[in-house]
């Protein structure tokens, strides 16, 4: 598990790893920290939300909809990167305009009896 520390002008941080928990440290100066309320229902798990969801429970916390336009835009990230330039994206057509090497990246061909209709 990795660790950081975050040093700030107003206090430090210490995170255990990516999404773990954040503990404040102690600071030079003497400032009081009060913890902020809980705004955003906390989560069970991915996992656990998923089939909470499935069972007829609350919405999962990451549902498809947020998890399709993240998708989407680190899979653009990796489109520029492969065509070694900066794109406009057109969501509306899943193209990039002016860009003909992209769209061989995009729709790839398929084989038969797998295409799209």
């Amino acid at each position: 598990m990795k660790t950081a520390l975050l040093w700030g002008l107003e206090g430090k941080l210490l995170t255990e790893g990516w999404a773990g928990r954040q503990r404040p440290l102690p600071y030079e100066k003497t400032h009081a920290y009060k913890k902020p309320p809980k705004t955003l229902p906390r989560s069970k798990g991915h996992h656990r939300d998923w089939l909470d969801a499935c069972k007829g429970g609350p919405a999962a916390s990451s549902n498809f909809q947020y998890g399709a336009g993240l998708t989407e835009l680190v899979l653009l990230g990796v489109l520029a990167l492969r065509l070694g330039k900066r794109i406009a994206w057109d969501p509306g057509n899943l193209r990039v305009p002016g860009i003909a090497d992209a769209d061989t990246l995009i729709n790839e061909s398929r084989r038969k009896g797998w295409e799209i209709v």
